[in-house]
């Protein structure tokens, strides 16, 4: 369905153009959309990378801070010559207390540690309350924790949860394992930090809105952690396959919202991670793009108005033209012109044309008016001239009855032919009659000249039943064997006339031949004046007229003497077809 032709013009002008506006905000509004919150996360990635790589080599010193004081209070405790194995009591016991305060002065050096656990077989009895714990080796093992440093030297352990004096608190511990001075594993060594130190070091110096961050280790284990982050296996693989330093991605959620991730790599084995929510992102652009609605909103608003007022000073005259039209009356006379004369463009020249249309069919009006009078008067003067051929049947018919009481048979024949070709010949105005009825029309001129000759005159028509039923055009036989005795039998004593029809596929053959003298040089030549012909004339321009080429008149002498008329002629099955496929009429008298 086409609008442009269904839809008033001035609705299909302002919906159009607030459709291409809203769709116009649409676009523009996503695309603004877009490219703000990538140029979003572009900058808040590059700020929190900044910041990330600022911690984590803070946190980075912190930590190996703490694996320093690690190796050196293990490297101490050789040079104590503490050793497990020791056989002497004394000896054991000295050492002992010597590698106890040696511990206690780490845990009063840094506030981070908050307590040291001394794991060892058979170990000696401690105060519950004292920085130092000397711990039984096989609780080790029971540990959850345990193979993360089975295989390995020392390791750092997750967030765990520990009694203290104050009450169960969060501890991140490093553990190491201990050797004597003949390389003998004979415990481990798992200094306790404090969570919150940890925590700390990770959120930073950062205020206002808390921060989603983790601290990873190597292994892809969870140190450290504020907020409420959290990361699928998968995405902490997708994290560790990046090799540069530092990087962002943005992973969605099923939400469809996701989230920013901003991780750092300063460390070669440890990882800290920022994970943002993407509704925080793009918060500034979510409002700009409100901003941007609301103002498109107002400017659709505004130009609407404005569309509409045009659209309707477009279509003003357009719609006075039409009221103009809609009034236009049946005849020419009082039609109303009074369009506007103040409009220069193009609706001026609109009016102008359509004033100069509607003058024109008022004198178009007048004229069929005046041809409407003409014809009645036509009309009225054929009624009277049917007066005429009425008054001549009769006057033939009286002859005919006087040639009957006076004895002249010949006459009253010739009287009677000649009515009965008169209403053929007329035949009530029609201007195609049945071939039945023209044939019957040439017999009645042949036997009124039969009467003439006598004997002396021969004549025949071949035709078959079912062309007779055809139609042919008025008088179209006739003139030609007229012609025949006025200018083929001139001065001769007899003659023959042959009448043939004949039907070659979608044609009608008509071949009238006779013995006349022939056709003369030239005959076909105009003459300059009147010497007749004109029945002959009339016959071959009436078929021109009506049926035109390949159809018409053939005259050519015979090699026998005398002349041969073909005319060819359509099949003309029935009037009404005749009447509309050639454009023939009736002419009524």
């Amino acid at each position: 369905m086409n609008l442009f032709k269904r839809v008033r013009i001035d609705r299909l002008f302002f919906r159009s153009f607030a459709s291409f506006l809203s769709l116009l905000l649409l676009v523009f509004t996503w695309i603004s959309y877009n490219v703000t919150s990538r140029e979003l996360a572009d900058t808040s990635s590059y700020y929190q990378q900044d910041m990330l790589n600022e911690l984590n080599k803070q946190i980075d010193i912190q930590l190996k801070s703490i694996e320093q004081m690690s190796l050196a209070a293990s490297r101490n405790m050789n040079t104590i010559g503490y050793d497990p194995f020791e056989k002497d009591p004394f000896e054991l016991f000295h050492r002992r207390d010597d590698m106890l305060r040696m511990l206690a002065s780490i845990t009063y050096s840094t506030t981070m540690v908050q307590s040291i656990y001394l794991y060892i077989d058979n170990p000696t009895k401690t105060d519950p309350q004292a920085p130092v714990q000397i711990l039984d080796m096989k609780h080790v093992r029971e540990e959850p924790w345990y193979p993360e440093i089975q295989n390995s030297d020392f390791a750092w352990i997750g967030e765990r949860t520990l009694p203290t004096n104050k009450g169960p608190q969060q501890f991140i511990s490093f553990a190491r394992k201990l050797y004597n001075n003949s390389d003998k594993y004979y415990g481990m060594l798992m200094l306790n930090v404090k969570a919150s130190a940890i925590e700390s070091m990770v959120r930073g110096e950062s205020e206002g809105r808390e921060k989603n961050r983790l601290l990873l280790d190597a292994s892809g284990r969870t140190i450290a952690t504020i907020g409420k982050p959290t990361l699928s296996e998968e995405e902490l693989g997708l994290i560790s396959s990046k090799d540069i330093a530092s990087n962002y991605i943005h992973l969605p959620d099923e939400r469809g919202e996701g989230a920013l991730l901003v991780w750092s790599k300063v460390r070669s084995d440890w990882m800290l991670i920022e994970i943002t929510p993407w509704k925080d992102i793009v918060h500034g652009s979510i409002r700009l793009a409100y901003i941007l609605v609301s103002v498109g909103l107002t400017a659709i608003c505004i130009t609407a108005f404005f569309t509409l007022f045009l659209s309707r000073q477009f279509t003003k005259p357009i719609r006075l033209l039409l009221a103009r039209m809609g009034r236009v009356p049946a005849t020419g006379s009082g039609m109303d012109l009074d369009l506007p004369t103040d409009y220069k463009n193009e609706f001026g020249s609109l009016f102008n044309g359509y004033r100069r249309q509607m003058e024109r069919i008022e004198e178009l009006l007048q004229s069929l008016q005046s041809q409407h009078k003409r014809k009645r008067e036509a009309e009225i003067l054929a009624l009277q001239a049917m007066i005429n051929p009425h008054f001549l049947y009769n006057t033939l018919d009286q002859l005919n009855w006087i040639a009957i009481d006076s004895g002249q048979e010949k006459i009253s024949t010739i009287v009677s032919l000649m009515g009965k070709m008169f209403r053929i010949g007329l035949s009530n105005g029609e201007t195609v009659i049945p071939i039945r009825d023209e044939l019957t029309h040439v017999e009645c001129y042949l036997q009124i000249q039969k009467i003439r000759w006598g004997e002396r005159l021969t004549y025949s028509i071949e035709a078959e039943e079912e062309l007779k039923d055809l139609y042919i055009s008025r008088l179209t036989i006739q003139p030609f064997v007229e012609n025949a005795f006025i200018h083929g039998f001139h001065g001769r004593r007899a003659g023959e006339i042959g009448i043939t029809l004949k039907r070659k596929e979608n044609e009608l053959e008509i071949i009238i031949s006779d013995n006349g003298v022939g056709l003369k040089p030239e005959w076909d030549v105009p003459k300059p004046r009147k010497t007749g012909g004109y029945g002959v004339r009339n016959v071959m321009d009436r078929i021109a007229a009506y049926f035109g080429e390949p159809y018409g008149v053939t005259m050519q002498g015979r090699a026998e003497g005398g002349t041969e008329v073909v005319l060819r002629l359509p099949i003309l099955p029935n009037k009404a077809e005749v009447e509309e496929a050639f454009h023939v009429e009736s002419t009524y008298y």
